[in-house]
């Protein structure tokens, strides 16, 4: 019985790790659209976990917004999440500058 739950928590774990390391990815992704390695890596390191996924979403509009072709970024596009998320990255921006 020991071993079926150590191997469900080492699961979770690595399941977890993965996730956290998917959203870093994502994160960076969209980051290094604008920015440098540098700045991303650091902005990564201060956004809060419960916002990371809206950080990603809001970056996402914001990028797309920039592009050719793309149209100003109207807020009232974004949910609240997402507007939250952008809070944080401008914020991790201001602090990694």
């Amino acid at each position: 019985m020991r071993k079926v739950v150590l191997a469900v928590v080492s699961s979770v774990t690595a399941g977890g790790l993965a996730t956290a390391a998917w959203a870093a990815d994502d994160f960076m992704s969209e980051c290094l659209v604008t920015g440098s390695q540098r700045l991303c890596e650091c902005m990564s390191s201060k956004i809060p976990a419960d916002k990371r996924a809206a950080a990603v979403q809001g970056m996402k509009k914001s990028n797309a917004a920039t592009q050719p072709g793309g149209n100003l970024l109207d807020p009232a596009t974004l949910s609240q999440e997402q507007m939250q998320g952008l809070d944080a990255v401008v914020i991790a921006q201001a602090s990694c500058m």
